[in-house]
């Protein structure tokens, strides 16, 4: 009986090590999520799938259930086969297809040892992955990778902007240049609705105006007789120009000077809006106080004078100095206090700003903010 069962043993373990031996390895690489099935069986890992040696269908569905690769695939005995499926539609190089038709599927460089990967990029900022895995930020140069194919995958801004499989030969260096074709430029900004949108609501517009204003002055004697008219007419018309600017955020709220001040920390333009603001208000404050001393002094007084029945002296006597003198102090006090409080406004400038010192703000503010959210410098620039 122990001999049966130790035969048993003896002969499912010849099978294992025969299928060992006849299988091969299927690595399926995409910068998109997808389902990856193989002679319709379904595999939700897909980093390093064990088939036996020979052909199997491959197929790959992506996250909407559409189909973007669809080939025959064969396994070598021992070996990795990688399969690079594109699902972008575009790669920085032509490496993937797209649609139905067949991904990349690298021949098999002789196994064994290692090699280097140079990476050259015309971009700046990028993160670096191999088979998936982090070799870090800007990365120029990767050493002793395994020979055989990898999927290289750069990614900038949170987008990928190279996905190819490279061939990594034993002893040798491999060189990738990674090209700003500008297709890469707007595959960024496709994908940074959400930044635009928010760079738009924010960003600060310095608006210049040119406005013409027509005067006229003059004389006329003209007058309507039965046949016509007799007289003279004089008039001179002074047209001139009146140029300002409008500091507007997001295209439609206007900020002032002091509220572009505040966004970029103008300490002088701040400073300067408080110095006048302070003065303001003092004469906001000393005008009203003698508008109203005058007022409740001076009033009474006045109207002890000017009426009948006097109340501050004996009734048919003549109002005293004192009573003049105070209602003269009362009305010139009313008077220079009114005239204080009306003038205050006046002190405040047009602008605390220069119109080219306000553009030159409003564009530091502007490029900042393109910065913050991840937008290129060349992004809105006219």
């Amino acid at each position: 009986m122990k001999t049966h069962a130790l035969t048993l043993v003896l002969l499912l373990f010849g099978i294992s090590a025969a299928f060992a031996q006849n299988t091969g390895t299927l690595k399926v690489f995409s910068e998109q999520p997808i389902v990856v099935y193989v002679d319709e069986t379904q595999y939700p890992t897909y980093n390093a799938i064990t088939l036996a040696a020979g052909t199997h269908y491959v197929k790959a569905l992506d996250k909407d259930g559409a189909k973007v690769y669809s080939n025959i695939v064969s396994i070598t005995a021992g070996e990795v086969t990688t399969v690079l499926v594109g699902t972008s539609g575009t790669s920085a190089q032509p490496a993937a297809t797209t649609g139905n038709q067949p991904a990349t599927q690298a021949a098999q460089p002789p196994t064994g040892g290692t090699g280097t990967l140079n990476i050259f990029s015309e971009f700046t900022g990028t993160t670096v992955y191999i088979d998936d895995i982090k070799q870090g930020e800007d990365v120029k140069t990767v050493n002793g990778i395994p020979a055989g194919n990898h999927y290289l995958k750069v990614i900038k801004d949170g987008v990928g902007i190279f996905g190819e499989l490279v061939t990594i030969n034993p002893g040798q260096a491999t060189t990738i240049l990674i090209k700003n074709d500008g297709q890469v430029a707007e595959k960024i900004m496709e994908s940074k609705s959400k930044e635009r949108e928010e760079y738009q609501s924010k960003k600060i517009d310095v608006i210049f105006t040119s406005n013409s204003v027509s005067t006229t002055q003059g004389a006329s004697t003209l007058f309507p007789g039965f046949y016509g008219y007799y007289g003279y007419s004089s008039s001179v018309t002074n047209t001139s120009q009146i140029s300002d600017f409008k500091i507007i955020q997001g295209g439609v709220k206007e900020i002032g000077d002091l509220g572009l001040a505040n966004l970029v920390g103008n300490q002088n333009i701040i400073n300067t809006y408080a110095r006048i603001n302070k003065s303001v208000n003092r004469s906001l404050n000393v005008g009203l106080g003698m508008f109203l001393g005058g007022l409740l002094i001076g009033g009474p007084i006045l109207v002890d004078i000017l009426v009948d029945k006097p109340f501050l002296h004996p009734d048919g006597t003549t109002a005293p100095t004192w009573e003049v003198v105070g209602a003269t102090a009362g009305i010139v006090s009313c008077t220079i206090g009114y005239a204080l409080v009306m003038g205050s406004d006046k002190k405040y400038p047009g602008h605390y700003y220069r119109v080219d010192d306000a553009a030159k703000d409003a564009q530091e503010y502007n490029r900042k903010l393109k910065e913050q959210l991840g937008l290129p410098e060349s992004y809105d620039v006219k």
